[in-house]
This record gives structure tokens, sequence and C-alpha cells, in this order.
């Protein structure tokens, strides 16, 4: 899961920080102005100052204005920014380029992003961000995202500490937490007073997410410790850090905290009316901003009935690759996921269930990407190969209940910071060995980082592109390149890898199934994550946090096999034309970064 992509958020509470070696990388030249296009990025990105912050944008970079504060999530501030999103596509209309050209191909992508943040604006409550990949969210505030994790997780792991300035601007957002929340707060009511309130599972799986703030020592709260290591990673004089530091946990605790409680009440007090349904069905207009959310994340003009078909068929498929692969390890018996939850059980594809056994689970991740890392030259031509770091990471205790089994985080614009993969370790019994390979190839190389990095290096293309999110492109991508391992031979002698990557596919086939299952044909919480638990054999921790990320984020799991079956028609055309040209597929596809796959397809076949 790409985090925007987050993901791209789900990292919050983490207290790492980019290397010196990679803060010293050259950076590159700003890009030419390009008159209103780039005015619509800098009128979007105005309104939403932590976009900005999180892609390392010029004006959020050495405590620059969009440095300093947090998001306005008031109602106000929500409507400003669906505004610009308006105002962008009516600047946008009245340009005019000859079709062809990449300032063509440029156009066509911006102009998706600003439909896709306006498709849906005539529903009031939740959040729209066509930046992220995650859409329109109903919830503001739920347990994978919001202000109370993302705003925290990109002070924590993406604002730049460069210089005595950068620091003063990270304290001063720090100091406006009341009154940021404040309008959380506000927001949360005007949605309420709007009909839409949250399913109750989610907001009791909400208030431990917050209560990871409130604990604890104010100098141990994972921000602080976090600014810490942060100041001595960028080289700060020691009197800068100790002043920095003793201003931080003085905020944490007098401002900060007040804050979260503030806002941990006002979730609290939902409770009772808290809705049972699971689904965004039974929201006002529900329907409509789901149907919204398939077409900006599914990139699909699908039925959400015809989606669900797909995934059933897609099932079909996959679990008879999987009975073969089962039968020829002796095991014949019982339903697919018993036998799969028999394997993961099997100690020899465990690692312990403690701290060495977790720092073992890593070192064999690593280990890897650098496998993969290896196969560069055999499908992707010699100039596209990338050379931006990959950091792999465990997902912070404090918020690894709620969040997926593995999400990428990707590179600053900047080039500044590494690409990061996230894996929960929540769970040991959870990440059996034969599950890692693949997880590693669609967070990593040649997933997620591969595609991020090379966007990143692209060279010249209007802002809004260059941090264009595009869900069922990106995700699709991760899927196909989890096959694309397995036609190398990756898995050649290894039988139980290529079960963890069926089981992986399956996993993502079911994704039709159960989003569509919840949020239009009206299953309930509980009848999903049995159905993925039974369908699948992922351990029941795991298919619990899963639903509830599909009830927070309506449409997102679509992307992955919706994106992954365009890709591979897409290739299927593209070879029959050009022969066996699979690095110039790979190229055309990777080499222009993520955009919606109708002008993919059409760029594939000029």
């Amino acid at each position: 899961m790409a985090r925007i992509t987050r993901r791209a958020s789900l990292a919050v509470l983490a207290a790492f920080a980019v290397s010196p070696a990679l803060a010293r990388k050259k950076v590159p030249p700003p890009l030419p102005d390009t008159g209103p296009l780039e005015g619509i990025a800098a009128s979007i990105l105005e309104a939403m100052p932590e976009t900005a912050t999180y892609a390392g944008t010029a004006g959020s970079l050495d405590g620059g204005p969009l440095a300093q504060r947090l998001d306005d999530y008031s109602p106000a501030g929500e409507a400003a920014a669906r505004a610009a999103f308006q105002a962008g596509r009516n600047t946008l209309a009245r340009i005019r380029i000859k079709g062809g050209s990449p300032l063509a191909t440029h156009l066509a992508t911006m102009s998706a992003v600003l439909e896709n943040g306006t498709r849906s604006a005539g529903i009031p409550y939740g959040r729209i961000n066509p930046l992220t990949l995650s859409g329109h969210v109903p919830y503001l505030v739920n347990p994978i995202s919001g202000p109370h994790i993302d705003s925290l997780a990109i002070m924590m792991e993406r604002q730049s500490l460069s210089t005595t300035r950068a620091v003063d601007a990270w304290l001063d957002k720090l100091d406006s937490f009341p009154s940021a929340f404040a309008n959380v707060i506000e927001k949360i009511r005007a949605d309420r007073g709007s009909g839409c309130v949250p399913p109750r599972s989610l907001i009791e799986r909400t208030l431990p997410v917050i209560d990871a703030v409130l604990s604890g020592p104010a100098d141990r709260q994972p921000l602080a410790v976090s600014l810490a290591l942060r100041l001595e990673e960028a080289g700060h004089s020691r009197r800068t850090r100790q002043i920095a530091q003793r201003r931080a946990v003085a905020i944490i605790q007098k401002r900060v905290r007040p804050a979260f409680l503030a806002l941990r009440n006002e979730m609290a007090a939902m409770l009772p009316v808290g809705r049972p349904e699971a689904g965004v069905w039974a929201q006002p207009m529900g329907a409509d901003l789901y149907a919204a959310n398939v077409q900006a994340l599914g990139d699909a003009t699908l039925t959400p009935d015809e989606i669900h078909r797909i995934g059933l068929d897609e099932v079909t498929r996959i679990a008879a690759d999987m009975n073969r692969l089962l039968a020829a390890q002796g095991l014949t018996q019982g339903p697919i996921g018993d036998r799969m939850a028999a394997l993961a059980k099997d100690p020899a594809n465990q690692f312990p269930d403690s701290d060495a056994g977790r720092e073992s689970l890593l070192a064999y991740v690593r280990d890897r990407v650098t496998g993969a890392e290896a196969s560069y030259a055999d499908w992707l031509p010699a100039d596209l190969i990338p050379h931006q770091a990959l950091s792999v990471r465990r997902i912070p205790v404090a918020t690894q209940a709620s969040a997926a089994g593995g999400v990428y985080d990707g590179p600053s614009l900047d080039g500044t910071r590494p690409g990061i993969y996230w894996i929960n370790l929540r769970d040991m019994a959870s990440v059996p060995k034969f599950r890692l390979p693949t997880l590693s190839y669609h967070e990593g190389v040649p997933g997620h980082h591969t595609q991020s990095a090379i966007a990143l290096a692209r060279g010249e293309a209007p802002l809004l592109v260059r941090i264009a999110a595009f869900n069922a492109y990106q995700e699709g991508w991760a899927l196909y390149a989890e096959g694309l391992m397995a036609e190398r031979g990756a898995y050649a002698d290894d039988p139980l890898g290529d079960l963890g990557r069926l089981q992986e596919e399956l996993f993502r086939a079911i994704r039709l199934v159960i989003d569509t299952g919840l949020h239009h044909k009206r299953w309930t919480r509980e009848q999903a994550i049995r159905t993925m638990r039974d369908m699948t054999g992922v351990a029941e921790v795991r298919a619990a946090a899963e639903v509830e990320r599909y009830m927070a984020w309506p449409g997102q799991a679509l992307g992955y096999k919706l994106g992954q079956l365009r890709l591979l028609a897409m290739r299927k055309a593209w070879l029959a034309r050009k022969g066996r040209d699979l690095k110039g597929f790979h190229a055309a596809v990777l080499r222009q970064g993520a955009m919606p796959l109708n002008v993919l397809q059409a760029m594939l076949e000029t």
C-alpha cells in the first residue's frame, strides 16, 4: 500500500531520521515557471500546506510559509480547498494544447487530478484530497488517517529540520495544535450535523490511537523523541538542540496534549450514536460518494456489481492455482484458508515473537529487496534504473494495531528523504516467512519504491503532475510487480513463497468482493471479516484491520486488482504490436510517473 501513500500516514509516532549522506545529496534545480499551471498548484497547496510539506515542495522547505502551519480542517477550510480545485479546473479548461506532446499528457493528468478533487464536492461531509490515495474520506478522524495521525507523521518524518529557521517553523506548527484541533472538532460537529456519523467500530478503534499521544512522559512522547534524533542527524549545535527540545516538550505537555484530549472527548461522546452499519451506503448521499471513489480510486466506470463479479472470478482462478501448489505440498483437505493458516503456523515458517525475531525478519526483508534490485537490468532500460535509497522499517508499536501489513512512503521531491517501506510486526503469526518476498516486491522493489523513484527523476513537469496520486496506477503497478518477479523466476525454488504470492493476489481479489460488499451490498463488518478470513486464511487480527481500513477509505481497496488487470491488458496489446519489447513497455509505463489509466493507454497506443 502506498501512502501518500502513505500512506501514506500509517507510520505516525515513528522516531527515525534521514541519514546525513542523503541530506547532502544535490537538490535538483527548481522547475521553470509554466504560468497558469504552476498557479493552479500554488493555490491548491496554499489551502493544503501539509500536502505541500509531505511532498517537499519549495514553499515548505527551510521553514517556508507552508511549513509553518497545519491544514485548516474547519468547514470553511475544507470549502476553500474544494474551491481551489474547482478554480484550477476552470483555469485548465481554457488551455488548449496540441495532442501527442508531453505537455498534452501533463494536462490530461492535471485534469484528472482536478476532476477527482471536485467530483464529489456536493457532499459536504468528510475530506477530499486527490493528491493522496484515499480520495474522498467520509470520516475526517478515523483509525488509519486524519490530523491526529497524518499531521504528526509529516512533522516526524517528512518536514525539514535542516536549518534553525526550519526548526522554528516546526515548533511554530507544534504550537498551533490547539487552534488546528478546534477546527477539527468544528468539522466533526458540522459533519454530524449533515447526518454523517462514523461506524461505532471505527470510533472505538480511533480512541487508542489518540490515547497513544496522551500517554507517558512528555519528553518520551514520540514527537519529542523524533525531534531529538533528527536535530542531531541534521548537525545542529548542542545548544540549539537543547533549546528546541525544551520548547518542544513544554508545547507537547501544555498545548498538544490538551488539544488531543479535547479531540478524544469529542470522539468518545459520539460512541453512543456511532452507526452499527459498516458501509458508507448508510451515510447521506453515501452511494454517490462511493460512486465517485470507484471512479477516482478504482479508475473505473464499472458498476459495483460488475466489480464484485470480477472479484469472484479472480478468486476462482487464483484458488485453482493455489490448490495445485497446496496439493504438491500434500495439503489436499479443507478450505484453502484453513490449509494456508496451517502452513503459516508451522514453526519453520515463523520468526520468533521477540525483539531478536523481529530483527531477523527485517534483515530477511532487506535481503529480498537487495536481490530484487539486482534484477533491474533484466526488465528495465539502463537509463531508468533508480538509485534512490530505500529504508526498511517497522511500523511503530503505537499505531500498529490499526495499520496495514505493509506501507510505503515515497521519497521527497528534492531527493533528500529516502523511500521508506514500513512492515507491521504487531502479530508475528500474521507475517509468516512465505509472505515476505511478495510483500517486499510490492512495497519496495520492483513495486512502489521503483515506480516512485523513477517518477521523481523524470525531469521537468508541472508541479501538480509531479505530486499527483492515482490509486489504480500506483497500486496496480505494485501488484503487477509481484507477478513480474514470479515471471523472472523469483519463486522457481520457493514453492511456499509462490503460495504466499498467490495468497496475496487472492487477498487483492477478495478486496473487490469485500469493498463492494461493505459499501454497495450492505454487508456487516463481521460478515466482511469472516469472508476474508475464510477465503484467504489470514489471521483474524489482520482481517479485522483490513476490513476497518476499507470502512474508513471506501473504494481505495479496488485499485490494486483493477489496476493490475488493466496493466496486463495493456502489456498484451503492446507486445502484440512491438514483439518481445518488455523493457520498452515498462519504460513507457513508468517514465512519465503516475497518471490515469486511460491517459496511459492512449499514450501507449500512439
